[in-house]
Parts: C-alpha cells; sequence; structure tokens
C-alpha cells in the first residue's frame, strides 16, 4: 500500500509503533543511569515496549503498512540529555520521574490518537494491552513519587 495513502486509523497505529520504539530505546539508555528498583523498572519497560513494538509492525505488515520508526538522531539527543540531566541534577530521582512519566506520556498520547482516528477489531487488542501497560507504568511512578515526596524532597 502506499504510504501516502493510508487511513486515519492505519496512520495512528503506525504512530503508536513508533512512539513504542522511542519509549523501548529511551528505557534501553535509562537502564545505564539507574540502578535497584529503577533499574528493574527501565528494564521491564524496555521490554514491554519492545514487544508492544514488534506486535504493532507485525500487525501493520499484515495490513500491507510498512511500519514507522522514530528519527534516530532524535532518539540519540534525548538519550545524551538523559545522561546529562541525571549527572548534573541534583535532583536524580525527580529528574528520572519527570523523563519517566513524558515518555509513558507520549504512548499514551499516541493511544489517545489511535482512539480518536477509530480502532479497528484487528488493532483493538494490541492497543488495550499496550494501554494497560502505559497505566501500570503511571502507577509505579505514581507510587514512587509518594515515596519521593515523603522523604521531603521536593
Amino acid at each position: 500500500m502506499n504510504q501516502l495513502m493510508l487511513s486515519p486509523e492505519e496512520g495512528a497505529f503506525r504512530a503508536l509503533g513508533v512512539a513504542c520504539q522511542s519509549a523501548n530505546r529511551y528505557y534501553e539508555a535509562a537502564v545505564d543511569v539507574t540502578e535497584n528498583e529503577w533499574q528493574a523498572f527501565v528494564k521491564e519497560r524496555a521490554a514491554a515496549y519492545a514487544s508492544a513494538a514488534k506486535r504493532i509492525a507485525e500487525l501493520l505488515k499484515r495490513d500491507e503498512v510498512l511500519p514507522g520508526s522514530p528519527d534516530a538522531d532524535m532518539e540519540w539527543l534525548k538519550q545524551i540529555a538523559l545522561r546529562a540531566q541525571t549527572a548534573i541534577s541534583g535532583d536524580e530521582a525527580g529528574t528520572l520521574l519527570k523523563s519517566f512519566a513524558r515518555t509513558e506520556r507520549k504512548v499514551w498520547d499516541a493511544l489517545g490518537e489511535l482512539g480518536q482516528a477509530g480502532v479497528s477489531p484487528a488493532h483493538g487488542e494490541a492497543a488495550g494491552d499496550l494501554a494497560k501497560t502505559v497505566m501500570d507504568g503511571f502507577l509505579w511512578l505514581g507510587k514512587e513519587k509518594e515515596a519521593f515526596l515523603d522523604t521531603g524532597n521536593n
């Protein structure tokens, strides 16, 4: 299929796949700047988003739509920024909370765009599973933020 002639749903589903790839790469980079439960979290998120991106790519190929990919230069800059922010920040936990929440929000926004375009039954299960994955990430980050604030950090 001509990539310029995508339906709104195909375009939104493709963008969702790109958002998952981007989240996967971001969390893979975060493995190097985290430890303990944070590192376990980012490893789990990287694997979840890699799996979701693969699933979306397979569904797109089945529909004869080429999957997209994130801009490599932009991904590289985000990884550099993550490393720099955590290295120079006096508030590493706060920095990580904000950056991870932004990453989850980008995938959530892509899910919203897909919902607005209309989700076919063929893509509905993948979108539903991904929505649960993102919500699980938000809930974990929310608990970490509460713990962070309870220790007197702002």
